[in-house]
């Protein structure tokens, strides 16, 4: 039954036929419609009526949908081991067939895959339709897929509503522990407490996360979460921990890492090693591994801000000349315009740009940029002798803390 209410409830929702039209077509009256739709057991006869009134036929047998239910299943496991590049071969595959996938029972556990892989690809605008119609059958699911529903739900708010990414990870959390939902949920929930300043209970689900990410052999999650504690070891002043968990990451060669990953641990590097004032390590890194990750704006923007703290402005100016801003990455964005406006001693818009910047790195639950942000900007006020004013931006953190 679980299956045929939502295949009614997706196919109405696709096709914007209205309850009392659809009861009106099959001769049975809307409440008996909203009995079949509440998930209650109704005459099959009636059901089957249904469906064929809407051109659809339930095959439960056909070895055509077992097999599009298999790969689901593969598509649900590469997804929780990250493996971008089968998830696309298994979506590119399903999707030749969503019209005999929305005509079969599988119809609900093919959105739910469409939507996991839309999560992992962070596809915002496709993600963000097909999360309204899976919350209007979230009764509808098995305990199992409502459990990894609310994974990938939580995950697709992870960037823009920390409560309902928290909210969906406790949900995961309180229902029963299985095998690649359970340990993300328990880094993603460790991600939310860090944001919260809270690093007594980040580093508790993420040391849990960890030990299940190992026992399930899910080595580029476990990637994940130790470059995660290399973020709370720098947010607690222990830096060199830091450098040493990221550094390790970037030289072992078992564990294939997607390149943007390698690019965010070296800017971790990188931005661990200015907020430890150590500017030549800075120059020595990118060197480093300059031969194992493809330098990026933000790379070279971060290198640019050494070599203005080495006192070797015609170098920063070479470099930052290069780089330009990414709207998909306001952090990014937001310190190659500081660089910039440090470099033409542009004091007024530099201080314009780190009242911004400080907003948005709180709202994000940054620490570690809204603190190198609000060094910089209280050093501005302070060269005006306006002491007043950097202590009030020095009490933002304070507070937030």
């Amino acid at each position: 039954m679980k299956q045929v209410n939502a295949l009614i409830r997706i196919t109405r929702l696709k096709k914007g036929i209205k309850a009392a039209a659809l009861a009106h077509e099959c001769n049975i009256t809307a409440s008996y419609l909203s009995q079949i739709e509440s998930g209650k057991e109704v005459d099959p006869a009636i059901t089957s009526k249904i469906l064929r009134q809407l051109g659809i036929e339930i095959k439960k047998n056909n070895r055509q949908v077992q097999k599009y239910d298999r790969m689901m299943d593969d598509l649900i496991h590469a997804a929780a081991y990250y493996d971008q590049a089968r998830v696309k071969e298994l979506i590119d595959q399903l999707a030749k067939s969503e019209a005999v996938l929305m005509e079969s029972e599988l119809a609900l556990k093919w959105m739910l895959t469409t939507f996991i892989a839309q999560v992992l690809n962070k596809n915002n605008g496709a993600m963000k339709e097909t999360r309204e119609i899976l919350k209007k059958c979230v009764k509808l699911f098995t305990p199992e897929l409502l459990q990894i529903y609310y994974l990938y739900l939580g995950m697709s708010f992870a960037n823009s509503r920390s409560d309902l990414f928290k909210e969906s990870m406790l949900k995961v959390l309180g229902m029963k522990e299985r095998e690649s939902v359970t340990s993300i949920a328990h880094y993603n929930l460790a991600i939310c407490y860090a944001r919260e300043n809270n690093h007594f209970l980040a580093d508790k689900h993420n040391l849990k996360a960890q030990r299940a990410f190992l026992d399930e052999q899910n080595y580029l999650r476990l990637i994940f979460s130790k470059s995660f504690e290399a973020v709370l070891y720098s947010e607690n002043g222990m830096m060199e921990e830091a450098l040493e968990i990221s550094c390790s990451i970037l030289d072992q060669t078992t564990i294939k890492i997607p390149l943007y990953q390698r690019q965010q641990v070296l800017h971790n590097i990188l931005f661990t090693c200015i907020l430890a004032k150590r500017y030549e390590d800075v120059q020595r890194y990118c060197v480093q591994y300059s031969s194992s990750v493809e330098l990026n704006d933000f790379h070279r923007a971060l290198q640019a801000w050494a070599f203005i703290k080495l006192n070797r402005p015609q170098e920063a100016e070479v470099l930052i000349q290069s780089c330009t801003p990414d709207k998909n990455d306001p952090f990014a964005s937001h310190f190659i315009a500081i660089v910039h406006l440090t470099l033409a001693q542009d004091e007024a818009g530099l201080q314009r740009l780190l009242i911004q910047f400080q907003k948005f790195a709180l709202k994000a639950g940054n620490d570690l940029s809204a603190k190198f942000i609000t060094d910089l900007l209280c050093e501005t006020y302070i060269r005006k002798n306006n002491y007043s004013k950097a202590v009030y931006y020095q009490n933002r953190i304070a507070r937030k803390n």
